[in-house]
């Protein structure tokens, strides 16, 4: 008698796994989204700078007294030969122009701060005051050479008077501080010493911070850069998430600061580097500051 043997066991096919992840490719798609609108974003801001004004009204002037200020260029290209910046600044028709700093980069002296030292020079006064970033370039012997080329007064510790018709003003400025500290502060005193309550007087000083430990000598306005308007700023929120020795959220990211009778005006500069660390509502900035005569009222 045959046995038949049977076999229960029955061929399976393999089971295919979908490689189908519809949530890993919606991050991957948001990420990658919001990557784009973050390079769009930060290129875009960066590469049109705005102009911004401000004016200071003071018994002691009789002649408006208009100052230009390119602060933290570090490089920057603004159309050939910085046309677009030279020809913003030759529609204001300024009296001085206050290069306030980190015209050039820590990596050196570059064509475009040539380009726009050459130009300026040759169709306005220029004063130039020393920032961080020119010390840290190595270069500053080479710069100040420049300057003196260019007939560009350079103010570190030393001043110059603006004269306009009735009117003049006093203008100091001192060193960076990476130059020394110490130097910093005896040419902040020093020329504390020569101001006159009589003329009006304004302190160049590339770096704002610690205004509040030189108020005291009595200088009308203080002009800086250096925070390159805190990177990123949300207008009537913000006014700055990181700047240079100040850290996050910084007191002075830029713009205009009182202190009863005296003024401080950061401007947020021009700089475009480096390019990965954005500005985010915070375009680069041209600043032009008028003083004006005090309106007697009716």
């Amino acid at each position: 008698m045959k046995h038949h043997s049977q076999n229960n066991s029955r061929a399976t096919s393999p089971v295919r796994v979908k490689q189908n992840c519809p949530l890993r490719r919606r991050v991957s798609f948001i990420l990658s989204s919001l990557a784009a609108i973050f390079i769009l974003l930060n290129w875009g801001t960066k590469t049109r700078f705005v102009t911004r004004f401000y004016e200071i009204t003071d018994a002691r002037i009789q002649d408006d007294v208009r100052i230009a200020i390119v602060s933290d260029l570090h490089g920057a290209l603004y159309g050939a030969e910085q046309s677009k910046l030279v020809a913003a600044i030759e529609q204001e028709k300024p009296h001085a122009v206050l290069l306030l700093g980190d015209i050039f980069d820590q990596h050196g002296i570059d064509k475009n701060g040539k380009a726009l030292v050459s130009v300026l020079s040759e169709r306005f006064d220029c004063y130039f005051v020393p920032g961080n970033h020119e010390y840290k370039s190595g270069e500053l012997g080479t710069i100040r050479q420049l300057m003196r080329e260019a007939n560009v007064p350079i103010l570190a510790g030393e001043s110059t008077m603006l004269t306009v018709n009735k009117t003049r003003v006093q203008l100091f400025g001192v060193d960076d501080g990476q130059g020394g500290k110490k130097k910093q502060l005896l040419q902040i005193t020093d020329a504390g010493s020569k101001r006159s309550d009589e003329i009006f007087s304004i302190l160049a000083i590339h770096v704002p911070n610690g205004v509040e430990s030189y108020l005291h000598f009595g200088f009308d306005l203080m002009l800086s850069g250096h925070t390159h308007g805190g990177q990123i700023a949300i207008p009537g929120v913000l006014n700055g998430l990181y700047a240079p020795g100040q850290g996050l959220f910084p007191k002075y990211g830029g713009g205009r600061y009182d202190f009863d009778d005296q003024t401080m005006i950061i401007c947020r500069g021009l700089s475009q580097r480096p390019l990965w660390l954005p500005r985010l509502g915070n375009p680069p900035e041209l600043c032009f500051v008028t003083l004006k005569p005090t309106v007697d009222g009716p």
